[in-house]
């Protein structure tokens, strides 16, 4: 396993306590990097395979320290001119300047075997909820080899593992991740192939054939369906998507409601956000696609 430890990849947050990203209480390891663009993305932080700097704006008392601090001279108060991001060295200087705390990097080079230390240490709260690591993004499937390393880590320590994805990769890439993963949680955005690539930057065709092949191969899948307004919160578009995959083989399905709470993330990177009026789905509406799921022959958890 020394090899396995020495694996190196870069994450942006690890949550000791999360208790929504499979079963028990988990430690949520957020890897950086995503194939998918996702228009309505919750982590926009998350998109980038590398660091970056992330401005909070209301701590920012507009000082200019981080103006003046700047080596390159592409800081502006609190943001980088996009026409600048290239310069950015990312040599943190002006995250040590700010006196206020509004500036930090996001992202950092780890190794698997710190993540699996610090998960072990951690593994009397797993054992008395059933709880482990869930290893989440970005997109875990984006830093592979990082990935399995904490996985086959963590399995080998006794701890359950899980792993959120949007399963955009070559089936090998899924494959090797069999063996070490314990629990898939696995999104299906949108069952129409020409709407997903609209709103993600990518068909869903290898998803799809993706999740096919791994229910086949005997993995422990929950199909996750972000519901997110206008786009797949309708009545017969998840009708079409609880269908189709009952027809890949999935029995199991997790509805998750739209969080408005996430659009001041975009304002982190300077980035307007994307869908600024789209609310939270009722309790009611949910329990209407809860239902139609259910009668398509999918337990809803």
């Amino acid at each position: 396993m020394a090899n396995l430890r020495a694996v190196t990849g870069t994450i942006f947050d690890i949550d000791e306590t999360a208790l929504h990203d499979g079963p028990g209480v988990r430690m949520t390891v957020y890897l950086k990097g995503c194939p998918l663009t996702c228009a309505w993305c919750h982590s926009p932080e998350s998109q980038a395979r590398g660091p970056e700097i992330v401005w909070f704006e209301t701590r920012c008392v507009h000082c200019g320290a981080c103006v003046n601090i700047c080596p390159q001279r592409v800081r502006r108060l609190g943001l980088i001119a996009p026409e600048d991001r290239a310069r950015c060295t990312l040599c943190g200087a002006c995250v040590e300047a700010c006196p206020a705390g509004a500036l930090e990097i996001r992202g950092r080079a780890t190794t698997a075997g710190e993540i699996a230390d610090h998960a072990e240490r951690l593994m009397p709260f797993f054992a008395r909820t059933g709880g482990g690591v869930t290893l989440t993004g970005g997109e875990p499937l984006a830093q592979p080899d990082f990935a399995h390393a904490i996985a086959a880590l963590c399995r080998e320590a006794g701890i359950h593992m899980a792993m959120e994805t949007c399963g955009f990769a070559a089936w090998g890439t899924l494959e090797r991740l069999v063996e070490v993963i314990d629990l898939f949680l696995f999104d299906v955005k949108h069952p129409d192939p020409a709407a997903h690539e609209e709103h993600t930057g990518a068909s869903n065709e290898p998803i799809l054939a993706n999740l096919r092949r791994l229910i086949e191969s005997g993995a422990d899948v929950i199909v996750r369906v972000p519901l997110i307004p206008g786009v797949n919160d309708d009545e017969a578009t998840i009708g079409d998507l609880a269908r189709l995959v009952v027809g890949l083989g999935a029995d199991r399905v997790s509805l998750l409601p739209f969080n408005p709470a996430t659009g001041g993330k975009y304002s982190w990177l300077g980035r307007p956000h994307p869908m600024p009026d789209a609310q939270r789905q009722s309790p009611e509406h949910i329990a209407r696609l809860a239902a139609i799921c259910a009668e398509c022959g999918l337990v809803v958890e």
